[in-house]
């Protein structure tokens, strides 16, 4: 296995390969620029790409952009990203919308091994399947929710909430189907704890309780939508569409406003840090402040790129 390590930050770059440091078979080529990462990947030797949240000047979405256009598509490699490197949360649906993974530093090898045995793939990143977790006690209900959604989505069923909220925690799904009725800790339950974890994440309650009050203290306590059983498999697959559509939306929102404050809060550091005269300080919030905000890869600054590796 053999990873790229794209990353400007020594200490960072450093902290990554630590991480690779006994492991069989395992090798690590740390790259600080942009130019030499792109000699890096068309060479075709590596596995993965580790990467923190700001590389050469750019950030997680302009390199993840770069690797998937159209002169480096083919040489593409699944983008890990380091999340104690991100000054904000990344959401993970965003993060799968843009072809990468977020993956903390203790858990990267372990990640990158699996998906090495599992085989990982090179070339164009094709659409990737959110996913969905079921957590219902009645297997027949189970089973009818897995086969009606598996061709369209990952899913995983677990039959009550302290299996359900282990395994959400773990691989936190893009949409949760939570029954109210589970044998100890109720639907309600679950979906509190849930919400305390992530306001945003979500969650469609499936209950046999089809009442005004019931539905309102669902949404109240941050239920999505609530899905009154019995239920077709048309409803159910509808609602799953229109919930994750939905969230990709709040999360973007939400993201957005998360690097709004964060702009702003380096601005007045800016103006207090000019005011002292310590340009030095300040030439370094510049730089932080120009990786948040609004900025894409053209094609003509890839061309750009290009000929000045070519």
């Amino acid at each position: 296995m053999k990873v790229i390590v794209a990353s400007s930050d020594y200490e960072i770059s450093n902290a990554i390969t630590k991480q690779f440091l006994g492991v069989a078979s395992a090798s690590t080529s740390v790259i600080e620029t942009i130019d030499d990462f792109i000699e890096a990947l068309k060479s075709d030797e590596y596995d993965f790409i580790v990467t923190d949240y700001s590389f050469d000047g750019t950030d997680i979405w302009q390199l993840s952009k770069l690797v998937n256009s159209k002169k480096l598509v083919r040489h593409a490699l699944p983008i890990y990203l380091i999340s104690e490197t991100c000054d904000t949360e990344v959401p993970l649906i965003l993060a799968k919308e843009h072809h990468f993974h977020v993956t903390s530093m203790g858990d990267l090898v372990e990640n990158l091994q699996m998906a090495h045995s599992a085989g990982y793939v090179r070339g164009r990143r094709g659409q990737v399947k959110a996913s969905v977790l079921v957590i219902e006690d009645d297997e027949d209900a189970s089973e009818i929710a897995f086969e009606a959604l598996r061709s369209d989505y990952e899913v995983d069923t677990v039959p009550d909430g302290e299996q359900g909220l282990a395994l959400w925690k773990k691989k936190r799904h893009d949409l949760i189907l939570l029954d109210y009725m589970l044998p100890g800790r109720k639907g309600n339950a679950v979906l509190s704890e849930i919400m305390d974890l992530d306001k945003n994440q979500p969650v469609i309650v499936m209950t046999a309780f089809d009442k005004p009050e019931y539905n309102k203290d669902f949404i109240l306590n941050g239920a999505s939508q609530y899905l009154p059983k019995p239920y077709t498999l048309m409803e159910l697959r509808a609602q799953c569409g229109s919930q994750l559509n939905k969230a990709k939306l709040i999360y973007q929102d939400y993201y957005h406003d998360q690097k709004q404050k964060k702009l702003s809060n380096l601005v007045c550091e800016l103006e207090r840090e000019l005011k002292g005269s310590n340009i030095e300080k300040a030439r370094h919030l510049i730089d932080a402040i120009k990786l948040i905000l609004p900025q894409s890869l053209s094609e003509d600054e890839q061309a750009r790129i290009w000929s000045s590796v070519s």
